[in-house]
């Protein structure tokens, strides 16, 4: 958990937004460019690493990781694979409410419970050795940051969790989003990098899709804009790519990179 916290005090332009750390897996919701959510999670896996080494003895771990950033392209889909992220221990069956489990961010939305959990022993009060020891690191953490007992710095600390109050609006809409079983369509979406329709089939979804949308099934016949939202959408549903993209809504598929970028 605290290095999340620690990943955030070396690359500041990276926002965190939700995660949860599963036994085999983690998920994280980050703000920024693919480029940089990339370096964080680079970072992220190399300290963990660095951990596992140190502590090989208890914690045998030998199999590699991987890792991928995927693109959230508007506020219904944020959230969505919030509500995925924060389901796992409870789809996983172990037992526990989102809000329950320990090693996520749930916990931290839409409770009266932060404002007291919050009031732990603040890093600034702890001398270096000290930090250096309960942390792990020589980065400097934010001195404002408070401490839990024993050690873990409270994830409010370095997690956004008013901007995601703020996208959901009220509990009931935020209750309502975790209650949706779509496992299903979202780990279908993050494992379609290594499938490809062909042309013939995604054209018959591209101009389904545009009927749907635009009233027409004609593709030639929309604006730009319109194309490029029906880009969006053929991207995030079927895992087009951008080629095969540019082939069915004729752009160049150097202006798509632009949009995609």
């Amino acid at each position: 958990m605290n290095r999340i916290g620690i990943c955030q005090a070396h690359l500041q332009g990276v926002i965190v937004i939700a995660f949860c750390l599963m036994d085999n897996h983690i998920h994280f919701i980050l703000h920024g460019t693919r480029e940089d959510c990339l370096k964080w999670m680079a970072l992220y896996h190399r300290l963990t690493m660095i951990w596992q080494r140190e502590h090989r003895e208890s914690n045998p771990v030998d199999e590699t990781w991987e890792y991928d950033a995927w693109q959230i392209y508007d506020s219904e889909d944020l959230k969505q694979k919030i509500a995925y992220v924060l389901r796992n221990p409870t789809v996983a069956r172990m037992g526990y409410a989102p809000a329950g489990y320990r090693w996520s961010s749930a916990s931290l939305y839409f409770s009266d419970l932060a404002p007291f959990i919050a009031t732990g022993r603040r890093i600034g009060d702890m001398s270096i050795y000290e930090s250096r020891k309960c942390f792990e690191t020589r980065a400097t953490l934010p001195a404002d940051w408070s401490v839990l007992p024993g050690g873990m710095i409270w994830p409010g600390c370095y997690t956004d969790y008013k901007r995601v109050e703020h996208l959901f609006g009220d509990p009931r809409t935020y209750l309502f989003s975790l209650n949706q079983n779509m496992e299903v369509e979202i780990n279908q979406e993050m494992n379609r990098g290594s499938i490809s329709l062909p042309d013939t089939e995604a054209l018959g979804l591209a101009r389904e899709r545009s009927k749907a949308l635009f009233g027409t099934d004609r593709i030639n016949t929309l604006d730009i804009s319109s194309r490029i939202q029906l880009c969006k959408i053929l991207k995030k549903q079927a895992g087009l790519n951008l080629k095969q993209l540019a082939r069915i809504v004729r752009i160049p598929v150097e202006e798509l990179k632009k949009v995609f970028a």
